[in-house]
């Protein structure tokens, strides 16, 4: 008797293997999300402007336009006139410039940019449904990607901001290590850097988790190998040419700018300013400077004594570091929520409650901005005076909407296997050492 061929179960695209869902199937998974991705977009910007009667916030986007258009008349950039961010967010800033200079009309500008980090936001999320193959059985390795999708707010920042391309890069980093291919992945990372300072905080944890097959050591050499060429090219060029652009790299540390009101550091203050405490929000940022580093470097310490043995625990772990350096910081942005939300997508995707926490996650950081920016508060102030029902509720508002940013992060650790298990492991070896000495 002949046997029965045996189901296929796994299928290669692209040249990669994806060893859990048959061909057919993925390219239709892939169709969905990326239609799915370009119509949120398209929603978003009809809901926020018809609805809400909000608005779409161009201010970016016309220093895009202006950086643009000074290149194009023969300027060099960072020399003959000064950029905020490193050198490769020239990428998405150029990208645009020949519809602008075929039509003559600045709208041609927006429109494109808001196009083209549609279109590259919409390959970010097919990124995600491969990530999450990795971790995921097929169902929910389709929710993560359709999550991610779908993520509104982030939607909203995709088209005027210019995060979501290193969050590409980010993304195509993660990628590239999951599916064993870390050279790739460190290349990635390193562009990502260049891009936006932010991707970086992945790389320890990337580290680790490769030298899982070879060693730490080994690694950093790899890496190295590419980081070094690609600095070279990347960054030596310009500060030879003004040593001022070193700067760009310092700005991150918000070393000049001052408390903004909507970060949990005022919040914080706002609330204890009630009470009649002679605090100050400066003091508090200073406390939670030294928290941020404190908390960044358990998770770096947890990290490289435990190591870092699956693709989700890669994922906690930089979504733990990111949230940390974003809620910890004494300046904010709500385009930040870009960096969290395809970890989010990833790491809740697979409980009901999950779920529910990524969409209400969506929502709060929508209302923030644009809903309520202007109406309630500004980057440095409250719009309203104390004591007015205004206040109470712009400083009610952040509150709850950071605690269920932490909520989610909980609900992120506790789904991660035994994440939580060892981390009171860990906590009690070194309370063992410390009461032994």
């Amino acid at each position: 008797m002949a046997k029965k061929p045996k189901k296929e179960t796994g299928c290669t695209f692209i040249g990669i293997g994806f060893s859990s869902i048959k061909r057919d199937e993925l390219i239709r998974n892939i169709a969905i999300i990326a239609v799915l991705s370009l119509i949120t977009k398209f929603i978003v910007l009809n809901v926020t402007t018809g609805l809400f009667h909000s608005f779409i916030d161009l201010f970016d986007i016309s220093y895009y336009l202006q950086y643009a258009a000074n290149i194009a008349s023969g300027m060099m950039p960072y020399v003959d006139f000064n950029i905020e961010y490193p050198v490769l967010f020239l990428i998405p800033v150029l990208m645009p410039l020949p519809f602008a200079l075929m039509t003559g009309d600045a709208m041609t500008y927006v429109y494109g940019y808001q196009v083209i980090m549609s279109l590259l936001d919409m390959v970010t999320a097919i990124l995600v449904y491969f990530i999450a193959l990795k971790i995921h059985e097929n169902k929910s390795a389709l929710f993560a990607g359709l999550m991610y999708a779908t993520a509104f707010s982030a939607g909203y920042f995709v088209m005027t901001k210019y995060d979501s391309f290193p969050v590409f890069l980010l993304m195509a980093t993660l990628f590239f290590t999951v599916y064993s291919m870390p050279v790739r992945g460190y290349i990635s990372n390193v562009l990502a850097f260049f891009a936006k300072i932010f991707p970086a905080l992945a790389l320890p944890f990337i580290l680790i988790f490769n030298s899982r097959k070879t060693s730490l050591k080994e690694e950093i050499i790899s890496f190295l190998k590419v980081a070094i060429p690609v600095g070279i090219i990347l960054f030596i060029p310009l500060f030879i040419l003004k040593p001022d652009t070193i700067k760009t790299y310092l700005f991150a540390t918000g070393y000049s700018v001052d408390v903004y009101v909507n970060t949990a550091t005022y919040t914080i203050y706002s609330v204890l300013s009630a009470t009649g405490l002679p605090l100050t929000a400066g003091s508090i940022s200073l406390v939670m400077y030294a928290l941020m580093v404190i908390v960044v470097l358990l998770i770096l310490a947890f990290s490289y004594v435990k190591g870092i043995s699956t693709e989700r625990r890669l994922l906690t772990l930089i979504l733990l570091t990111i949230f940390a350096t974003v809620f910890f910081t004494k300046f904010h942005s709500p385009q930040y929520i870009t960096w969290m939300t395809p970890f989010f997508a990833l790491l809740l995707a697979d409980s009901f409650k999950g779920v529910i926490m990524y969409y209400l996650v969506q929502a709060l950081v929508y209302m923030e901005f644009p809903l309520l920016f202007n109406s309630f508060y500004t980057n440095l102030e409250y719009t309203s005076a104390p004591g007015t029902g205004g206040y109470t509720f712009i400083v009610a508002f952040f509150a709850v909407e950071y605690i269920v940013m932490l909520a989610a992060i909980w609900m992120v650790m506790k789904s991660e296997g035994k994440l939580i298990d060892d981390i009171r492991n860990a906590l009690s070896a070194i309370t063992g050492k410390t009461k032994g000495q």
